[in-house]
């Protein structure tokens, strides 16, 4: 993850762009979150899914994914739920995840996105599960939906869960380097 995340500041990690769907690449993401989730004894839902072009590194697009639904499954206790959904409103690919986790303090939102960032300990140490990481994985994925001119929003609440959205085509200009 530290590698990539200076690749990036660098301008060493070359971005690929190639017409895919959105929708294909999540569900194949969400397979494979599917067995961490069902070992948890979470639910992962895969609903409300329309074809999504966009055009991008798939390899970036599906870490993101997996970042957002790792996150979800990690923070949800047993007997939870998450849900992911793809779709094309207004022509623009959208990716909705949200869980019913423990969920994020007012006071942590705004840190979500920087690096190294874990929250408070309950949170980092959601469940018990010792799995606390390195608090890369949503730097990163902001980083992928930057260089693919996508605006990543979340919101929560403690004891409600988390709700994540990533909105492509809503910018411009890439803020990364593109090589």
């Amino acid at each position: 993850d530290l590698l990539i995340l200076a690749r990036a500041d660098a301008g060493e990690r070359p971005i690929v762009r190639e017409r895919l769907y959105l929708d294909d690449l999540t569900l194949e993401a969400a397979g494979a979150a599917r067995a961490v989730a069902q070992a948890k004894g979470v639910a992962l839902d895969v609903d409300e899914f329309d074809e999504a072009p966009v055009v991008g590194d798939p390899t970036l697009l599906r870490q993101l994914v997996m970042i957002l639904l790792d996150n979800a499954v990690k923070f949800t206790e047993r007997g939870g739920r998450v849900r992911v959904r793809v779709g094309a409103p207004n022509d623009r690919a959208l990716l909705v995840v949200e869980d019913t986790g423990v969920g994020i303090t007012t006071e942590q939102l705004p840190h979500v996105f920087e690096r190294f960032y874990r929250g408070d300990a309950a949170r980092s140490r959601a469940n018990g599960n010792g799995a606390d990481g390195a608090g890369l994985g949503l730097s990163i994925a902001k980083w992928i939906a930057d260089a693919h001119q996508a605006e990543i929003a979340l919101t929560s609440a403690p004891g409600k869960g988390t709700h994540v959205t990533v909105r492509f085509g809503f910018r411009e200009q890439p803020s990364v380097p593109l090589a």
